[in-house]
Order: C-alpha cells, then structure tokens, then sequence
C-alpha cells in the first residue's frame, strides 16, 4: 500500500517535471526563430501581401447597428488592389411602426453576404465596393472608403464609410483588422 502511494507521488513527479522541460524547449526555440528573424535583412522581411481577418461594428441609417467578419488576401506591397469575403447582420426598427398586423414584426434583421474589392489610394486610405446578397433574396452594392491606422504589425484599426444603393442608406462601419501571418 505504502508502495503504491510512492510509486503515484513519483509519476506525478514525473509529469510536472516532463510538462516543465517540455515548456523550457519552446521557449528557447521561440527565442532562437526571433533571433533568427531579427538578423535577416529588411528586404527579407517585407511582406508583399498576407492573410487577413476584420471584425467590425456596423451603424446604418434607417436601420441600426449590427456587426459583421470579414477575412480576405490583404496586398501590402504587390499590388493596389485587394479583396475579403464577409458577412454582416444588422438590427433595426421597422420603417412602418405605426402599422400592426399580427403577421408584422417591429423588429427587423438584414443579413448580408459579400465580396469586397478594395483599392489603395493612399497609405491609409482605401477605395471598397461591396456587391452582396442581402437576406438571399436581392442584390444590394456598398461603395464607399476606408481608412486604416496600423496600431502594431498584426493589429490595426480603421473606419469606413460607404452608401449601400438598394437599401438606400449610410453605412459606418468601425474596423478592427488582424493579419494571420
């Protein structure tokens, strides 16, 4: 019995130590691939275009607010011209509130699916155009700008304005972007 219990304090042992060892090794290899990094030339480390991920807060006029994902290729140095796949889902009041019907609701929800073209201008400035499918039953185009404040080099924030034309309304959209590489 006593044997047993020494023999389970042991193994435990064991595997602290084993977790404890095996956390020292990633830590020293992390330390030598940012050294490495470190020492390679700048052109090495520029990085002509990368994988992105934007999350973002949406206010439209008439409608609401919502929010909405995006995530795309963002071109950084080879090009002008990159594009995101995304989605968004606003809340509203319904325009004809006075109106009720048992069938109505006062609530509305506008989902929309898109692909977003996006052209720099500028540094931090950017032309968008959106063509989506909205609620999967019409086709609704957003165009408008984006400004973008790079914050760190995986983080930055922006904001984009733009006019939705089917919907007719003004769209603000507050952006927080993630490069996934």
């Amino acid at each position: 019995m006593i044997l047993s219990s020494i023999q389970g304090e042991f193994s435990l042992f064991l595997t602290k130590k084993l977790k404890q060892r095996i956390v020292w090794i990633f830590i020293i290899l992390g330390v030598f691939q940012a050294n490495e990094l470190k020492s390679q030339a700048c052109s090495q480390c520029c990085v002509p275009s990368f994988p992105a991920l934007t999350v973002y807060q949406t206010f439209q006029t008439g409608h609401g607010m919502g929010f909405g994902i995006e995530a795309g290729n963002w071109k950084k140095d080879a090009g002008k011209f990159s594009y995101f796949i995304g989605t968004s889902m606003v809340w509203g009041q319904n325009q004809n509130g006075n109106i009720k019907t048992q069938n109505s609701s006062q609530d509305q929800m506008f989902l929309n699916l898109y692909v977003k073209g996006q052209y720099k201008i500028t540094n931090h400035l950017y032309a968008v155009v959106a063509p989506g499918i909205v609620n999967l039953s019409y086709f609704d185009v957003q165009a408008g700008l984006r400004y973008v404040y790079t914050v760190t080099k995986v983080v930055g924030v922006g904001v984009e304005p733009a006019y939705s034309f089917n919907q007719k309304v003004f769209v603000l959209n507050a952006n927080v972007h993630f490069a996934l590489r």
